[in-house]
């Protein structure tokens, strides 16, 4: 099966565009937002002076460090809580403990204190100083170049195993996958790499009830997914982009064991298309620019979820604003974006307006991260970031 290679030009969309183009925040943003149920409130914030651009994709608790990527400089970073850069490491290129000329997709503290790089067709694990511990080939279907990591790698343990959630398709739209008949049939969500012997899987089709089965066609750009690890629960959370409900499998065995409903206050949704569609045809760009979606599903306690998602916008509103701003993005409208917050499995209360900014990940005790957007009138030279924390 032949799939396509994506150009540097769109994989560069793309990246924009899982990072929610970074949302504009007017002057006057609440920096509190409270609903009966539950608020949330900004309680911290910390620039990164890098010069460059800067991704912050994990935290570890214990060791009160971010594990972060300097996109320029293609450089991984530890960073303490006041935001200076403690530690960099050159691991890009040929050579030994390298990990040669592709960045990382995807990066976090892994076990035993292990640094996590994940490779679109390796996964390395380097102990504190960057010497490797661990290497494994990933046998990804889809070679994609990005700037810097798209997300977080998971992973479990299990009988003195450690496991990981690989692959590109964590991170992109699933739908480059099936092209054809044949890629809608052998279709699943993640491969499960076994770090210490190497053996892979593909692991958790999507379900019967899918809405992604009940279609000859496909959802370009939104065939997307996010998921956490619950190791207090021994659960794997997942919430593809258009689904109405959280699915929830068990661990080690990745069996399903039930859903969380949801329930959007409004969620536009268009038609799925022939999966031999032409790239320019006006569908594609309802699915891509116009449609609702899930965008991350974040664990910011051991009992506790925060969703954040897009309503969607008709074709009217789309052109209409499009006409004022050319450079109008509905992803990327604060005014579109909604939270909902998921406590014992039960979704809270009504839901709350989004936070300025893109939402990166939890970090514990009703605490989450996020990247603040960028100042578009000026060249900074720092990456500002936010801590928001959520109390019920």
């Amino acid at each position: 099966m032949k799939y396509p290679t994506l150009s540097p030009k769109y994989i560069l969309w793309i990246f924009l565009f899982l990072l929610g183009l970074q949302a504009c925040s007017p002057d006057n943003q609440q920096e509190k937002y409270s609903e009966k149920d539950f608020q949330i409130e900004k309680i911290d914030s910390f620039e990164v002076n890098n010069l460059t651009r800067v991704i912050i994709s994990d935290y570890s608790e214990q060791e009160k460090t971010y594990l972060g990527y300097a996109t320029v400089e293609d450089e991984i970073l530890e960073i303490d809580l006041d935001g200076n850069i403690i530690q960099r490491a050159k691991k890009k290129g040929d050579g030994p403990g390298n990990y040669g000329n592709w960045n990382p997709i995807g990066m976090s503290f892994g076990p035993d204190g292990l640094r996590i790089a994940e490779l679109p067709f390796a996964l390395f694990a380097f102990d504190s100083t960057y010497q490797t511990q661990f290497q494994q080939r990933i046998q990804s279907p889809l070679p994609i170049r990005a700037f810097g990591p798209l997300g977080k790698t998971q992973y479990f343990e299990s009988n003195d195993s450690t496991f990981f959630l690989v692959g590109p398709s964590n991170y992109l739209s699933a739908h480059y996958l099936i092209r054809n008949e044949e890629g809608r049939d052998t279709l699943k969500n993640f491969y499960k790499l076994h770090l210490e012997s190497g053996e892979m899987k593909s692991v958790v089709p999507y379900r019967s009830q899918s809405v992604y089965r009940q279609t000859e066609g496909f959802y370009p750009e939104l065939m997307t997914k996010s998921f956490q690890i619950n190791r207090k629960t021994s659960e794997l959370l997942v919430l593809h982009g258009l689904e109405d409900e959280i699915e929830v499998y068990d661990l080690p065995g990745l069996n399903y064991k039930g859903s969380i409903p949801l329930k959007h206050e409004e969620f536009l949704t268009y038609n799925s298309v022939p999966i031999e569609i032409e790239q320019n045809d006006e569908r594609i760009t309802q699915l891509r620019m116009m449609a609702g979606r899930n965008i991350s599903l974040i664990q910011i306690d051991e009992d506790l979820y925060l969703i954040s998602y897009f309503t969607g916008i008709t074709p009217s509103e789309y052109d209409n604003r499009k006409a004022e701003d050319p450079l109008y993005s509905p992803i990327s409208d604060l005014n579109e974006k909604r939270l909902i917050l998921i406590k014992n499995k039960k979704q809270l209360g009504q839901e709350l307006p989004s936070v300025p900014g893109t939402i990166l990940f939890g970090m514990g005790n009703g605490k989450f991260l996020v990247q603040e957007p960028e100042n578009s009138e000026i060249e900074e030279e720092v990456t500002r970031f936010s801590i928001y924390q959520v109390k019920i």
